[in-house]
């Protein structure tokens, strides 16, 4: 794989590791595909200044960021994604806002946390008020284009608000050689299909300004190749191994983006909606709980330019951060009433909009929510919220108060021991947060509207691996 070249990852305290670089970031010749220059913090504030700049925005379903090798893992599962990471901007303690995907990529999508999107439970969608990323984009004349594979995210459910093009794949789109086969799930009508469409959509509008968003659900599925199910059988390693077969498949976009001379004004932004457990707290898969295994997620940012060396954002930041930030970057116009900020003062060294230091310190909080009961209506909800503080984080159940659990992250970054009863006052100052949160007035008026789900649908869905009801 080509020991003589380097890549850069940062672990720990950030200290520098030089390791093998990925074989498909290199041609033949054994120089690098990737031609992008090396740029410094003036170029990322001239960002700004540029209108010549696409967005592609690679949202990997399932992905938690510890399985990693930028954000400290021990397996090589991501050399694709570390790259992103090595030579752009890694977030370090990024969290979701839920941990199923349509609550999740509701907030992610509006910058707003579920309590105020109203997107809870399986029947709610993202309201036609919701002013989406991809209708600032197209306002400012960028090509719309949406590539996903998750029902949870298709146009009824609302997020297909802004896009020219939305779609999903046909079932062996790509061509007969692009495939492998598989090692575990099916790999027919999977990622390939996505990536496939999605070079088709940059080869076709390498000319015009664009903004491309991609949902790949092989994590998700545990879906992984002969070459790819390298670290063994177990269910974890099954996960593993479909993370380095997506790895790859981004490496394949990527590269393909870098070949159509696209590479120094393209801005990649890498992120995901959840992540996956196995049994840390008793449970496997999402959708059940808010532990650290299923809310902490990837953020990364690979701009038009190499950043050498790579930055790294240590503050907490969460989801709703995601478009704030991105649009923020390109001198575009931001969410209203956003509940997520923009990380860019941080990143440039300047005050905060208010002329004061970034970040003030009562952005030092946030939230995730989840009703338990989200596909089973006739069931009255079951609500937890997870509200974090400084190095306190709360899981308040809404429906039994005495069920609360509270984890010092200074000393139990893995949420282990509840330490509610050896910390009252914090845990009544965090349940008194997550009670107002909760009553907080939703962003749209009407709240979210609810859609009737057709049998077909519903069997999509089920196929995922969902209990609905």
């Amino acid at each position: 794989m080509g020991e003589g070249l380097p890549r850069r990852f940062w672990v720990g305290v950030g200290v520098v590791l030089l390791l093998a670089g990925a074989l498909w970031w290199f041609r033949s010749d054994g120089d690098s595909v990737d031609n992008r220059p090396t740029g410094t913090h003036e170029d990322l504030r001239g960002l700004r200044d540029r209108d010549d700049v696409n967005v592609l925005f690679i949202l990997i379903d399932t992905l938690r960021a510890d399985r990693m090798g930028a954000y400290g893992y021990d397996r090589e599962t991501s050399p694709d994604l570390d790259y992103l990471a090595n030579t752009g901007i890694r977030f370090s303690e990024n969290r979701a806002q839920s941990s199923w995907t349509k609550a999740s990529m509701a907030s992610l999508w509006t910058a707003h946390h579920s309590a105020r999107s109203g997107v809870v439970r399986h029947v709610d969608a993202v309201s036609d008020d919701a002013v989406m990323p991809a209708e600032i984009f197209r306002d400012a004349g960028f090509v719309t284009g949406g590539i996903w594979r998750n029902g949870w995210v298709a146009p009824n459910f609302g997020f297909s608000q802004g896009f020219d093009v939305y779609m999903t794949p046909t079932s062996k789109q790509a061509p007969a050689s692009l495939r492998q086969e598989a090692r575990s799930g099916r790999i027919d009508g999977t990622d390939i299909d996505v990536i496939f469409s999605a070079e088709e959509f940059m080869r076709a509008n390498k000319d015009s300004r664009w903004f491309l968003y991609v949902h790949l659900m092989d994590v998700h599925q545990y879906i992984s190749t002969e070459d790819t199910a390298i670290f063994g059988d177990s269910y974890s390693d099954s996960y593993d191994n479909s993370i380095l077969w997506t790895s790859i498949q981004v490496g394949t976009l990527v590269r393909k983006l870098y070949e159509l001379g696209l590479g120094d004004r393209t801005l990649v932004v890498l992120a995901s909606d959840h992540g996956e457990a196995f049994g840390e707290h008793g449970d496997e898969g999402h959708a059940r709980d808010l532990f650290p295994e299923v809310t902490l997620t990837p953020f990364i940012i690979s701009p038009p330019f190499k950043m050498t060396p790579p930055q790294i954002v240590w503050n907490r930041t969460q989801n709703v951060d995601i478009w704030p930030t991105v649009l923020d970057m390109l001198g575009l116009p931001g969410i209203e009433g956003a509940d997520g900020v923009s990380w860019m003062p941080l990143l440039l060294g300047e005050n905060g909009p208010d002329g004061k230091p970034f970040p003030p310190p009562w952005y030092d909080a946030d939230f995730a929510q989840l009703d338990r009961h989200w596909g089973r209506l006739e069931e009255e909800p079951s609500v937890i919220l997870a509200v974090r503080e400084g190095p306190y984080r709360l899981i308040h159940d809404v429906e039994d108060e005495e069920k609360d659990l509270l984890f010092d992250l200074s000393t139990d970054p893995g949420e282990l021991v509840n330490v509610v009863d050896e910390q009252p006052e914090h845990a009544d100052r965090l349940r008194e947060t997550a009670k107002t949160h909760l009553e907080s007035e939703p962003a749209w008026s009407g709240g979210a509207p609810e859609v009737e789900i057709d049998e077909m649908h519903l069997r999509q869905l089920r196929a995922l691996g969902y209990s609905i009801e």
